[in-house]
């Protein structure tokens, strides 16, 4: 009788798993009762005996990496994207992604927030959002305010659609570490969020910094660039903002040359790719560019370099 019931409980467990997989997700349950959500299409079958271990004893575990593409930072990638406007939570944003997009569930699109200066549009400044897109980003760009909570609302939204099944983004994503980056007014907003969202894992500030006793960088705790140049109006700020003495982060201060406001979101857009490829995606290769005499943005080329708590 008791081999009866184990067939009948087994035959009833296949049955399920039949359902399952004409299903979109599946649900498992933990023994506290709450619920996890796989996707169908992540799962490559189903067991009902212990997953092999490794040494440690932990399960076997893929590493999700970056979907990367190109390795010249001073021009586009190789990846055709879309430029799909009236987008986001606002409806004035854009969304950058490239056209094909990764079909490994290990290996996910890097995500970054643009913010364009005060009175700029995404498409107005598009440099920094368009190259980042074909190297494999997805990058979201809007007109920028002075409040991170809108941008954290953007991170938000890209969530949303990472982990909606009808969007066309469903588990493309890494949320768990993204990148920001914004051009003066824009800088505060992104350097605002930074503070407030621990999904971001660094910030450049292009042109930006914070007024009065420039203690905008007081509580950040991730890489944190700053470029200005000597006739940019921001330039106090960006200064004040790496110098104010309780400042805990690792900071990097690129001062280039003669250049104006202008330059960070148009000649400074290399140097921020590869900021965000060094610090949101693990390139090691660019930190002897930023923190190496002769390097690419280090006391070379027109730059004027400082960095401190590294």
């Amino acid at each position: 009788m008791k081999t009866l019931f184990k067939s009948v409980a087994i035959a009833a467990s296949l049955a399920s798993a039949a359902t399952i997989f004409a299903q979109s997700s599946l649900y498992v349950c933990k023994k506290d009762g709450t619920f996890v959500e796989y996707a169908i299409s992540d799962v490559d079958s189903v067991t009902f005996t212990k997953p092999e271990m490794q040494g440690n004893q932990q399960p076997v575990v893929q590493e999700k990496t970056f979907f990367l593409k190109g390795d010249n930072v001073d021009v586009d990638g190789p990846c055709a994207y879309n430029w799909d406007e009236n987008n986001g939570p606002s409806g004035k944003g854009v969304l950058a992604y490239p056209k094909e997009l990764s079909n490994d569930p290990n290996v996910l699109h890097p995500v970054v927030i643009f913010c364009p200066g005060g009175g700029e549009t995404p498409n107005s400044q598009p440099t920094i959002p368009k190259r980042l897109a074909s190297m494999g980003f997805v990058v979201y760009s809007e007109p920028s305010s002075w409040d991170g909570g809108d941008a954290k609302k953007a991170f938000d939204w890209l969530e949303n659609k990472n982990n909606d099944p009808n969007s066309r983004l469903y588990h493309k994503l890494n949320m768990e570490r993204v990148a920001i980056c914004g051009h003066s007014q824009g800088g505060m907003e992104a350097q605002g969020c930074a503070k407030i969202d621990k999904r971001v894992a660094c910030l450049m500030l292009l042109n930006s910094g914070s007024f009065d006793e420039h203690s905008g960088s007081v509580g950040l705790t991730i890489p944190t660039g700053i470029i200005t140049g000597h006739t940019d109006m921001a330039y106090d700020n960006a200064v004040g903002d790496f110098n104010y003495p309780s400042v805990t982060a690792p900071m990097w201060l690129g001062i280039k040359g003669n250049e104006g406001h202008g330059y960070g979101p148009w000649g400074g857009s290399n140097c921020c790719v590869a900021w965000i490829r060094w610090h949101l995606c693990g390139e090691t290769q660019w930190e002897k560019e930023f923190l190496q005499n002769g390097g690419k943005f280090c006391n070379a080329n027109g730059w004027e370099t400082k960095w401190r708590n590294w």
